[in-house]
């Protein structure tokens, strides 16, 4: 029984979660944006879609329950809610901004909604800030991955038996990138060995400094 105790902690509601195990959801944050050519005027030069997805056309709808997008506040009711995928929202304007993307979750598993943060981009890189063809997208994209940490016992269980299925078709599939999850899950990890090397190299000369402060405020008051 003590060993059974173990495996598990109580969240803050008496919930049980599953001690020390990770649930990881990978996801991609993308817009896709067209230059509307002829029909472009000075506020309305691109037709652009924000959307969240799995990078392998998974349907997430067993993890989410709505995504929430927040436009610039420039736009009418800025605060849009998409609750079945394609997690996508399309609009017309002229200008780049920031998106935020916030994720809510199903209700076992208990977690607070996940802000993400995308970039809308109407301008290739190359084209100097110029429009590109009509019919000719800007796509830009970003693999992120979400990481239940102790998650609860049911949405563990539910998990671990889930099926995957595709998601709903989406009309923008054919301009998504190709992901490899496993090389990008490796990318992240460097990159977290890294920060974390970084943060040690810092505490450790921040230490160092205040050891010959209180050295210094010694020899001085001696």
């Amino acid at each position: 029984m003590a060993a059974e105790e173990e495996k598990y902690i109580l969240g803050k509601q008496g919930e049980r979660r599953m001690k020390g195990r990770t649930i990881t959801v990978p996801v991609v944050t993308g817009t896709c944006a067209f230059y509307l050519g002829k029909k472009a005027s000075e506020y309305q030069s691109h037709r652009w879609t924000v959307y969240l997805r799995s990078p392998s056309g998974e349907d997430l709808q067993h993890v989410i329950k709505k995504v929430t997008f927040v436009l610039h506040e420039s736009f009418q009711n800025p605060r849009r809610d998409v609750e079945v995928p394609p997690y996508e929202l399309t609009e017309v304007g002229w200008g780049e901004f920031d998106i935020i993307v916030t994720v809510h979750f199903r209700e076992d598993i208990r977690e607070a909604p996940l802000e993400l943060y995308h970039r809308l981009k109407l301008y290739d890189d190359t084209g100097a800030g110029q429009p590109q063809e009509a019919g000719e997208p800007v796509v830009q994209e970003v693999y992120d991955e979400i990481a239940l940490w102790q998650p609860t016992e049911d949405f563990f269980n539910r998990y671990a038996t889930h099926t995957a299925r595709p998601s709903p078709p989406s009309q923008l599939a054919q301009f998504y990138t190709a992901f490899n999850p496993d090389a990008e899950y490796q990318r992240i990890q460097r990159a977290r060995q890294r920060l974390a090397q970084i943060r040690a190299n810092v505490e450790n000369t921040a230490a160092q400094l205040e050891a010959q402060e209180a050295a210094g405020a010694g020899w001085a008051g001696s």
